[in-house]
C-alpha cells in the first residue's frame, strides 16, 4: 500500500438504504406509529437520504419547523451544509421551542462549511443567550482552534467541559489542540486512559495512534492498530505517520 494513500486515509480519520414501506390499505389510526418507527430506524442505520426523502414529502403536505429542522439536519448529517442551511435559514431567529438546537446546527454547518469567522459569532451570540450552553462553548472553541486561536480554544473547550458536555468530546478536543502544538505525550496521556477504560470512538482512537508514533511509542501504537483493525498493513501505517507534518487544521467532536 503506497505511503500517499495511507496518509490520506488514515488522517481523514484523525482530522477530527432503506425503502420506505408502502403505507396502501394500512388503518389510518397505526401511520404516526408507523412513520416514528420508520424514522428511528432510518436514525439508528444512519440512513439519511432515507431520513431527508421522507421529512420533504412530509413538508410537501404540511409545512411544520420542527420536520423542517429535521430536514436540514438530516442534510448536515450528509455532508450537504449548503443544503442544510437552505431549511435552516428561514427558521432562525424566529420563536420555536428548539431554538438553540437552531443555533447549534447553523454553527456546525459553518464550520463544515470553513467559515469559522461565521461560526465564531454565532457561537457567541448563543452564549449570550444561553451562558449555560456547553455545545455552544465548545463548537466556539474548535471555530478558535480552526482560526489557529488555540489558547482561546482551550478555555472555551473546558469552560464546555466544567457546564458537562460529553467527557469523551472535551477530552478529544484538548487532546487535538495538544497534537496542533506538537505536544503529543500530554495528547497520549489525556487520550490513553479514555481508551484503557473502553473508549472505542474513532476520533479518539486515531488521534491516540498518532500522537503515539509522534511521541516515539511505537509498539503501542502497533498494538492498537492491529487490535482495532485500523490498516491491513501496520508497519506501513506507522511509517507513513511518522513522516506526517503537523496537522495543519483540525477536525474535532462536534
Amino acid at each position: 500500500m503506497s505511503y500517499k494513500l495511507i496518509k490520506v486515509t488514515f488522517v481523514s480519520g484523525l482530522l477530527l438504504t432503506l425503502s420506505a414501506c408502502s403505507t396502501l390499505n394500512q388503518p389510518s389510526h397505526n401511520l404516526p406509529e408507523r412513520k416514528a418507527e420508520q424514522e428511528k430506524l432510518y436514525e439508528n442505520t444512519k440512513n439519511y437520504s432515507a431520513l431527508i426523502s421522507m421529512y420533504r414529502d412530509e413538508l410537501k403536505l404540511n409545512q411544520d419547523p420542527l420536520t423542517q429542522f429535521k430536514l436540514s439536519k438530516s442534510y448536515y448529517h450528509l455532508g450537504d451544509s449548503a443544503s442544510s442551511l437552505i431549511y435552516l435559514e428561514p427558521l432562525r431567529f424566529s420563536a420555536h421551542p428548539f431554538n438553540q438546537d437552531i443555533e447549534l446546527l447553523y454553527i456546525r454547518n459553518k464550520i463544515q462549511l470553513g467559515q469559522y469567522q461565521d461560526a465564531y459569532l454565532a457561537a457567541t451570540d448563543l452564549i449570550q443567550l444561553a451562558p449555560r450552553n456547553s455545545e455552544a462553548y465548545n463548537l466556539r472553541g474548535i471555530s478558535l482552534a480552526q482560526m489557529g486561536k488555540l489558547a482561546d480554544a482551550e478555555i472555551d473547550i473546558n469552560k464546555a467541559r466544567e457546564l458537562f458536555i460529553n467527557d469523551i468530546t472535551a477530552i478529544n478536543n484538548i487532546a487535538m489542540l495538544s497534537i496542533l502544538n506538537t505536544d503529543y505525550r500530554n495528547a497520549v496521556n489525556l487520550l490513553l486512559p479514555q481508551y484503557l477504560s473502553g473508549s472505542k470512538d474513532p476520533r479518539l482512537v486515531h488521534n491516540l495512534v498518532f500522537a503515539l508514533v509522534k511521541s516515539g511509542d511505537i509498539d503501542y501504537a502497533l498494538d492498537i492498530i492491529r487490535k482495532e483493525n485500523l490498516n491491513t498493513s501496520p508497519e506501513d501505517l506507522v511509517n507513513a505517520l511518522k513522516k506526517t507534518e503537523k496537522l495543519p487544521k483540525v477536525s474535532m467532536n462536534k
